[in-house]
């Protein structure tokens, strides 16, 4: 996903004592502040069709941008 060309830039919170990672895209700041948590695979992955969905309609991009 571009995540720029939509004002959104990737964030990663690393957990080291549960070898965990947060991954979510984040646009604004303050009370404008939108967080789209991001599903847990590898980024070489395909998404599904249905996480692609919930992720367009979460971020507030449009469906028909990845032909759907």
């Amino acid at each position: 996903m571009r995540a720029r060309a939509y004002g959104y830039t990737k964030h990663a919170i690393r957990i080291p004592e549960l070898r965990a990672r947060i991954l979510y895209l984040r646009r604004g700041v303050g009370d404008f502040l939108k967080l789209v948590d991001l599903p847990p695979i590898r980024e070489s992955d395909r998404l599904t069709r249905a996480a692609v969905e919930s992720l367009c309609e979460r971020a507030g991009i449009p469906r028909e941008d990845f032909g759907l």
